[in-house]
């Protein structure tokens, strides 16, 4: 059961990092270093792929914040196993604030929506490395 956060975190942190990643490329797309021909680039041009890759980010970073114990303490006899789901680091500042600047990014379009992204991405992945470093 432990190896589960750990999964959980790193697919947050590579869906994090490829997000910031795409974000960056774009910015040097815009700025016209780079040009827009790169498959990274092209693949989340599409809103509903930019929008599939934000929410799971979301997704798999509010995935790794919960927890799941299991009580079986006050119905030893009976053999009833009783699920408690603790979601308190849901509350934490840094996921709201990522949170919050993903879900602004929708309201954003260019520059400035890949900018809310890219600090969201940074924020999910700072939680997502100090789990992972946490937990070694």
């Amino acid at each position: 059961m432990r190896r589960v956060p750990f999964i959980l975190n790193i697919a947050g942190l590579t869906v994090s990092f490829f997000c910031f990643l795409h974000c960056v490329l774009v910015i040097l797309v815009f700025a016209g270093l780079l040009k827009s021909n790169l498959l990274l680039v092209k693949i989340f041009e599409d809103p509903t792929n930019h929008a599939a890759l934000i929410m799971t980010g979301l997704t798999l970073a509010a995935l790794s914040l919960m927890k799941f114990e299991f009580n079986d303490s006050k119905n030893k006899d009976k053999g009833v196993r009783r699920l408690k789901l603790k979601v308190d680091d849901l509350l934490s500042r840094k996921f709201i604030i990522g949170a919050s600047l993903l879900g602004l990014s929708f309201l954003f379009v260019g520059i400035y929506s890949e900018l809310f992204v890219i600090l969201g991405a940074l924020t999910l992945l700072s939680i997502h490395a100090a789990k992972l470093l946490k937990t070694k």
